[in-house]
Order: structure tokens, then C-alpha cells, then sequence
């Protein structure tokens, strides 16, 4: 079971954006990059502006490996935190949390929990 918050744009007719709150296996495979697949602009390419800075430091010695793979790690384990402060910035707000075993899982019992979520955004987009 995994822990999905929701986020919502105001006044927008669109269903919620899921977050997981989770290790991010493609973050941690492909690091920068998988932030920026993700849709995390800012934040992937300020971690890659960081993984070539240490990369112009530390040049090909030893110590880069164990910085990458921290520097992988770590955006890995925040990823659901980096998502959520990327929509924050773009101007969506927080909603309910919901447990389930997948995103489809957790879209339907949101719905199920809370039936007027998209309801009144649906109304007022029309007025």
C-alpha cells in the first residue's frame, strides 16, 4: 500500500494530480534525469547544475561514484517531496491523502471518499 496525496488546480474541471510518497526507482536509476522525466523542471535541473559541478571538482578520481550514488539516493527518497514543492510552485493546492496499491486504485477511492471534489470545480468553470 502506498500513500498518494492529491492536488488540484483552482478552478480547473482536470482530475487531481497524484504524488506518491514513495523511493522513486527511476530517480534512483537515472538520477537528474529522472526528475526531469517526471516533470520535475526545477528541481531536475538544479540536481543536474549540482551532479556537473561535482563532476568539474572532482574530475575522475574516486570520490565521485560514492558523491553520484549519494546525490542519487537521496533524490530517490524525496522524490514525492520535490514533486509536490514543483506543484506548489505552479500553482496547484494540496488535497486529501489517500492509501492504496496503485495510482488507479487511489483515484477511484478518493473519488469514492470525497464525490464533490471535482463536482463544484466542474461548476464554477462553467460560470
Amino acid at each position: 500500500m502506498t500513500t498518494y496525496s492529491s492536488w488540484f488546480r483552482a478552478e480547473s474541471d482536470h482530475p487531481p494530480v497524484l504524488v506518491a510518497e514513495r523511493l522513486s526507482w527511476r530517480v534512483l536509476v537515472l538520477g537528474w534525469f529522472g526528475l526531469l522525466l517526471q516533470g520535475c523542471w526545477i528541481a531536475g535541473l538544479l540536481a543536474g547544475a549540482v551532479s556537473l559541478a561535482t563532476w568539474a571538482l572532482l574530475g575522475h578520481s574516486a570520490l565521485i561514484a560514492p558523491v553520484w550514488l549519494g546525490l542519487h539516493l537521496g533524490l530517490a527518497l524525496c522524490t514525492g517531496n520535490i514533486r509536490e514543492w514543483e506543484l506548489r510552485l505552479n500553482g496547484l493546492t494540496a488535497g486529501p491523502v489517500v492509501v492504496a496499491p496503485g495510482a488507479e486504485a487511489a483515484l477511484l477511492r478518493l473519488l469514492e471518499r470525497h464525490p464533490g471534489i471535482l463536482a463544484p470545480r466542474a461548476a464554477t468553470a462553467g460560470e
